[in-house]
């Protein structure tokens, strides 16, 4: 079935990317660290569970739902032991999802504003544009759930990133991969897409929004042209 236009309400001011998962192949080296981390205290769970588990949570969610399954406290150090491995990890694998830096040269060209809006760290989201090369598009237009009270699935993130960008929610678009990010963006009342590069694995459709599977074709959801300028 073929992607069509979106049917939009307001016109477009403000496009959202969440982080990992959309604009970086970030998760499967996320996946990886934690599972290695959490074999060295004795729990045998695979990246590909920790997917399944975490996908969308904030890291505080994360590592709280870790303790409580294991009905343990984890190492005072595994927050800063992780943050710190998966970085370096970044360094040596990571790359942008396949089409993502076209897909902001294009915004930027068109001078449509964008920004990301993540419930991972400030620290983890700037390491991932700068090893992907996207740091000098985004500038300063980074928001983390670090900086609101409750983190994706509560809509606090994307209003607050519409709020200092002075854009009305009905007016923003979010580019999500995950329940909690979808549901976040739709409850702060923004038209939302699913980005689902592997098939929609988490049923994004059934939350009442168009997914897509590439990102080549976001411009034409968006009514853009397609050929971006090399800048």
């Amino acid at each position: 079935m073929p992607v069509t236009a979106l049917q939009r309400k307001a016109p477009l001011s403000l496009v959202i990317f969440d982080c990992d998962g959309v604009l970086a192949d970030s998760e499967p080296i996320d996946n990886e660290v934690v599972s290695s981390l959490l074999k060295e205290l004795g729990h045998d769970i695979e990246p590909d569970e920790i997917g399944i588990k975490c996908s969308g949570l904030t890291d505080e969610a994360m590592w709280s739902m870790f303790e409580d399954e294991f009905e343990q406290r984890l190492p005072t150090d595994i927050k800063e032991r992780w943050e710190r491995t998966m970085i370096a990890r970044f360094r040596e694998q990571l790359l942008p999802m396949p089409g993502v830096v076209e897909i902001v040269k294009l915004l930027d060209t068109e001078n449509i504003p964008f920004c990301v809006a993540s419930n991972g760290s400030l620290k983890k989201i700037e390491s991932i544009l700068d090893i992907t090369g996207l740091t000098k598009y985004f500038g300063g237009r980074l928001f983390s759930a670090t900086q609101v009270a409750n983190g994706k699935p509560a809509p606090d993130l994307f209003l607050l990133a519409s709020d200092r960008l002075a854009v009305s929610p009905k007016e923003c678009l979010v580019i999500e991969d995950s329940r909690p990010g979808v549901q976040a963006g739709l409850a702060a009342g923004m038209t939302v897409l699913g980005f689902c590069p592997n098939g929609d694995v988490w049923n994004l459709k059934g939350l009442g929004i168009q997914t897509f599977e590439e990102m080549d074709l976001l411009p034409g959801l968006l009514g853009l042209d397609q050929t971006p300028v090399d800048v």
